[in-house]
């Protein structure tokens, strides 16, 4: 018969234990950030395709507005809010009369949309709008219709 052996080591020693816990803990720390950032990513995709149509609609919306009477505002469009500052670039530009002039007044602002939700903002998105209205001192042209 042989000898038994003293000491022999059964199973895992509470050191290698520890470090196959810490190995896993690991791997599930770094599981679930990525989880956690895919999310945070689908969310502000979620925001940009909620804000496409609604930047899309306050910049027609600007250019039934007079900017040079008012130069900033809001836009409200489902649960997207669209802020705008307009800072003129050109103001009250008309061809002369000797070139075919104009009856109306061209203004060029440069503007700045930016759209946000209660709980997110996205970037300042910036565009240029032209305005235009009647010189003054002529009829209306729409008064007879």
């Amino acid at each position: 018969m042989a000898p038994a052996r003293i000491g022999a080591q059964q199973g895992f020693s509470l050191l290698e234990a520890i470090v196959a816990l810490v190995i896993l803990a690991g791997s599930c720390m770094a599981l679930f950030a990525w989880i956690n950032g895919s999310l945070v990513q689908l969310q502000r995709a979620e925001l940009y395709v909620e804000a496409g149509p609604a930047i899309a609609s306050a910049a027609q919306y600007l250019k039934t507005v007079d900017l040079t009477q008012r130069p900033e505002g809001t836009f409200q469009s489902g649960r997207v809010t669209v802020d705008w500052t307009a800072k003129p670039i050109e103001l009250d530009v008309s061809r002369p009369a000797a070139y075919g002039g104009s009856n109306f007044l061209l203004s060029l602002f440069q503007v700045s949309l930016t759209a946000h939700t209660p709980d997110r903002s996205l970037p300042s998105l910036q565009t240029r709008i032209v305005n235009y209205r009647l010189k003054p001192g002529l009829p209306d042209p729409n008064d007879g219709l």
